[in-house]
């Protein structure tokens, strides 16, 4: 029988795979609404925007309030404000157009915050649940791609048999079902709830704070960077490149449905390797495979080949490599953001990323109406190209990827393959295996913070002395409060004691001037001591 963390964690992907299915279906169902009530395929695209727009804002200004009133609180909040406006859609939305999109921009600020609320309330679960957060996040990007396949083929169901307005009510229940989830299941501290140490800190000041982390992040920055030119790519792909090669080269907009199948699929296999093999794949070789892999191939074939067969192939095989993608960087976002930064950082980050998609679909009608479409899909593929060799390039600071949480390892003995692999390059076999976990201690005797390494039982570096300032910072990174807490306890008993030397000196050096002037008079001749 699963205990109370690990029925949280399974309760909370449950509730993150009904909350999508839920969105993808409105996805569909929303649009379906405004056509069959206005007949203007403008005003789809501005309902679209009307949602995307306030849901990236959101992400950015509203997340502040996660860290003031608790994630927990604020991820149950927006999922109930959520089912309330999904619910007006459903009984309002066909009256009026102009509350129609007043409603939609609502709900893509709440989904905006509730999104990122829940996302920073999976770590202190996960770590309740024993479970290993590679794991998790591989589980969570395999789930979510599945829960979008079933959303699709779930809306068309429900779309037919309910008509728009019952499958907008149907999301709302999802929404109200998430909420729920989360209030009777998920349980945290008032610390894991409230993950920010400055709790005096103003609104503009966490802002401020979240900016400031990210861009002392260069490896996260670039990584961002990647992933909006990757989805603005992606989106262009979607919306205008394969729509016009299925017009041009098969004229059945079957295929539509076809292609995207088939790199769903490939996404979700890969997926459930990619989540059993998590913890035996290097990061870094592995994301580096599948964007090179599942990216720019996908243009480069629908511009030279016009067989359906070649696409559906490449599709699937780009959904496999493509898979790891998502769970490294969300894995590489838990452990580089501390927890107290999350939400604000993931507001920004998710900002960007996200940016490209609203701009795709412009710059591949602007490719395919200047270059043609193939013309259109070579450029695509070779900005995409581009793009993903940025890790290639850049591999000293992208190999950061590889290491491990500070701690995840350290406390565990090597195993006996790690240690013929280890005597083995001492005694010039060479590289025959994984290496020795290496270890980093810091400790502090006699009035001081030292720094040292091993790997194994050899010693990569000597105690080297550091500032309690750094060991703090350095501390700060590992997201253990407990850790925190006692290096930040023996600084403040420093500062104590050396408030005391100090004022002990000072004592000392008056009674020592009083002594002086008592022995030797101003009036006095004589030269006086000093």
């Amino acid at each position: 029988m699963a205990g109370p963390g690990r029925a949280a964690l399974i309760g909370l992907l449950g509730a993150e795979l009904v909350s999508t299915v839920g969105s993808r279906m409105s996805f569909l169902a929303i649009p379906w609404l405004v056509l069959v009530t206005t007949e203007d395929p403008t005003r789809v695209g501005v309902v679209a925007f009307a949602e995307a727009l306030p849901y990236i804002l959101a992400g950015i200004f509203g997340t502040p309030l996660a860290d003031r009133f608790g994630v927990r609180p604020v991820s149950i909040v927006t999922d109930l404000g959520s089912a309330l406006v999904m619910g007006a859609v459903a009984a309002f939305g066909s009256a009026d157009f102009t509350l129609l999109v007043v409603l939609i921009a609502t709900l893509g600020a709440l989904r905006g915050v509730g999104d990122k609320s829940k996302r920073v309330l999976l770590p202190p679960v996960v770590a309740a649940s024993g479970t290993p957060m590679a794991r998790v996040t591989a589980v969570f990007s395999a789930l979510n791609r599945v829960a979008m396949v079933l959303g699709a083929a779930l809306a068309g169901v429900l779309i037919a048999w309910l008509g728009p307005v019952g499958a907008i009510w149907a999301d709302a229940a999802t929404f109200a079902g998430c909420a729920a989830v989360v209030a009777a299941l998920v349980r945290l501290t008032k610390e894991q709830d409230r993950p920010a140490r400055a709790a005096g800190e103003s609104y503009l000041g966490s802002l401020r704070a979240g900016a400031t982390f990210l861009r002392g992040e260069r490896l996260l920055r670039s990584l961002v960077g990647m992933m909006f030119v990757t989805n603005l790519f992606n989106q262009a792909s979607a919306v205008v490149f394969i729509p016009l090669w299925v017009r041009e080269h098969l004229g059945s907009p079957v295929a539509l449905g076809w292609i995207g199948g088939a790199f769903a699929l490939g996404a979700i296999a890969g997926g459930a390797a990619f989540a059993a093999l998590v913890d035996r794949l290097p990061r870094y070789a592995t994301l580096v495979f599948g964007y090179l892999v599942g990216g720019s191939p996908r243009f480069l074939v629908l511009a030279l080949s016009d067989d359906l067969r070649v696409a559906l192939a490449v599709s699937f095989l780009s959904g496999v490599a493509m898979s790891s993608v998502n769970p490294t960087y969300g894995l590489l976002m838990f452990e580089r953001v501390p927890r107290a930064m999350q939400a604000r950082v993931f507001g920004l980050t998710g900002a960007v990323t996200f940016g490209g998609i609203p701009l795709g679909g412009m710059v591949g009608a602007w490719a395919v109406e200047t270059l043609g479409l193939r013309g259109g899909l070579l450029l695509a593929g070779a900005a995409y190209f581009a793009a993903t060799l940025t890790p290639v390039v850049g591999r000293r600071r992208w190999r950061q990827i590889d290491d491990l949480k500070g701690g995840a390892v350290a406390a565990q003995s090597p195993r006996w393959p790690e240690q013929l692999a280890e005597l083995g390059r001492r005694v010039g076999v060479g590289d025959i295996g994984p290496a020795a976990p290496v270890s980093v201690t810091l400790a502090y005797a006699d009035g001081g913070w030292t720094v040292s390494a091993r790997r194994g039982r050899r010693r990569l570096a000597r105690p080297a002395p550091i500032s309690t300032a750094q060991a703090l910072r350095h501390v700060a990174v590992l997201d253990v409060p407990e850790a925190y807490e006692a290096v930040a306890q023996v600084h403040r008993a420093d500062r104590r004691r050396l408030a005391v030397v100090r004022a002990n000196l000072a004592a000392a050096e008056s009674a020592l001037a009083e002594l002086r002037a008592a022995q030797w008079p101003g009036d006095q001749s004589g030269r006086r001591p000093r």
